[in-house]
């Protein structure tokens, strides 16, 4: 901002050193940091005013707003165990008053000179065509927002929930869009934050397993359902690790020590199966095949052979582990165990998923909006139907149907044929593992709710901006010159 309107920062050398270090994988790691020293320590609120600081000097110094995506996907997964608003109603953080206050300030600040930034490039630079995006987001939001209409749950509550989950999917991807020069983004710039971010989770896997206490359970066997953090639960941050799984293959290709990347896929999937969420293994695996012959088809002989190699020493290494301590092994994953092989496989979910059937039967043209579902699994039942964030049926076809009736659910396919459509035109390495990132938040969303959390929204809205903007990264295609006449 700054540096449009007088021109001697532009050369200035301290400008340039701040702008290169936005850029560089150092700032990546230190956002991402950041993200993880407050969720295992709750120091949200100085890390959300160094986030502050950070956002601000990139709006006033640097060209463009691309250096506030990391920010913007780290955010959400800052908050503590200790401060999660939902397990600990008396004590968190975001009941007292101070601590509101302060959140509310930053927000506004935040919000003030985001769109402030925005207002100058809009007005200073060349003008984009609109994103390609924009009319099945528009429906979607449209019936997001009447869900339940004329089934006598329509009301403001219902109305904004489906406004902030409109928000979560497409905010950031409108923003960015028109934000980011996307004719000097890099290509591997979504897969190098993706695999800080997954590796982020890594961090926050272990706090969760060293806070929960269960790995000293004394009991037959440990209960999954302990491993929360402030931010969501066990599924939640599987569904984060797979959506990077993609990310560390995609840098192995064409890297000079590629097989590095494929250390940290291996080291990335053993932590999601530590999550022990089922949905997350399942969609993370069969997407981690894909992507790893994805990433051999290209590869030389000898490449080929390392990328094998490592896979084959991790598959081998995790093979004894779990020979070696075969009870433990038993003991810690019981009741992934259990639930997988033995009682209930669905967890619940087949009466849920009746109730959303018979809501939508109830209410068939708009549903009934958000907050008719009974099922909560893991907040505490004495605070049941104070939070904002309802119960939801855990499939998102389901879900269109019983919030949103048969008009959410064509608005729905809309916005899913819109995704394929540019995902697939002008196919590229890049554009492929984005989708394979984006499928990772599908497959799990068929039977959980992640389509409708605001975390895993945020990601998704930037892989879809980075998917578009892959394409406009490209240089125009120009016509070749008439041959000249005999």
């Amino acid at each position: 901002m700054l540096t449009e309107s007088i021109a001697k920062l532009r050369t200035s050398a301290p400008i340039r050193t701040l702008c290169a270090f936005f850029r560089s994988p150092w700032y990546l790691s230190l956002v991402v940091a950041l993200m993880a020293l407050a969720n295992l320590f709750s120091l949200e609120l100085p890390v959300f005013y160094l986030y502050l600081l950070l956002g601000t000097l990139v709006i006033l110094f640097d060209a463009d707003v691309r250096a506030l995506i990391p920010i913007a996907c780290c955010s959400y997964m800052t908050v503590s165990y200790e401060n999660n608003p939902a397990l600990h109603p008396h004590t968190a953080a975001f009941y007292l008053p101070a601590f509101r206050i302060q959140l509310t300030v930053i927000l506004c600040l935040a919000g003030v000179l985001m769109i402030g930034r925005l207002v100058t490039i809009l007005w200073r630079g060349q003008k984009k065509k609109p994103p390609l995006l924009a009319l099945g987001f528009g429906g979607l939001g449209l019936s997001f927002v009447l869900g339940g209409l004329f089934s006598g749950s329509y009301g403001f509550r219902t109305a904004l929930f489906g406004f902030a989950v409109i928000a979560s999917l497409c905010g950031l991807y409108f923003y960015f869009y028109y934000g980011v020069d996307w004719t000097s983004a890099g290509k591997r710039d979504f897969a190098k934050l993706f695999l800080a971010i997954g590796l982020g989770m890594l961090v926050e896997l272990l706090g969760m397993y060293l806070k929960s206490g269960i790995l000293h359970d004394a009991d037959g066997g440990s209960d999954r359902g302990v491993l929360i953090t402030g931010w969501g639960m066990y599924n939640n941050v599987g569904c984060v690790i797979a959506m990077s799984l993609p990310a560390a293959l995609y840098l192995a290709r064409g890297s000079r020590h590629g097989w590095i990347y494929t250390v940290l896929s291996c080291l990335l999937f053993g932590g999601l199966v530590m999550t022990q969420s089922r949905s997350s293994i399942l969609a993370g695996a069969a997407l981690y095949a894909a992507g790893f012959v994805l990433l051999l088809i290209p590869c030389g002989k000898e490449e080929r052979l390392l990328h094998l190699i490592v896979l084959a020493a991790a598959f081998f290494a995790a093979v004894c582990l779990a020979a070696v301590l075969r009870d433990k092994f038993v003991k810690l994953f019981g009741d992934l165990l259990n639930k997988t092989f033995g009682g209930d496989v669905s967890n619940g979910r087949t009466e849920l998923y009746e109730e959303g059937w018979n809501h939508f039967t109830s209410a068939p043209f708009f549903g009934v909006g958000f907050y008719r579902c009974t099922a909560f699994q893991w907040i505490d039942p004495s605070i049941k139907g104070s939070t904002f964030l309802p119960p939801r049926y855990h499939n998102t076809l389901l879900q269109m149907l019983a919030s949103c009736g048969i008009f959410g659910l064509v608005c729905y396919l809309l916005h899913r044929v819109e995704t394929l459509f540019m995902l697939f035109r002008n196919p590229s390495p890049e554009k492929t593992y984005i989708f394979l990132s984006i499928a990772a938040l599908l497959l799990t969303s068929l039977v959980e709710c992640h389509f409708f959390s605001f975390g895993p929204g945020l990601l998704y809205s930037v892989l879809l901006v980075y998917a578009e903007g892959s394409d406009l990264s490209r240089p125009p295609k120009t016509e070749a010159p008439p041959a000249a006449a005999p």
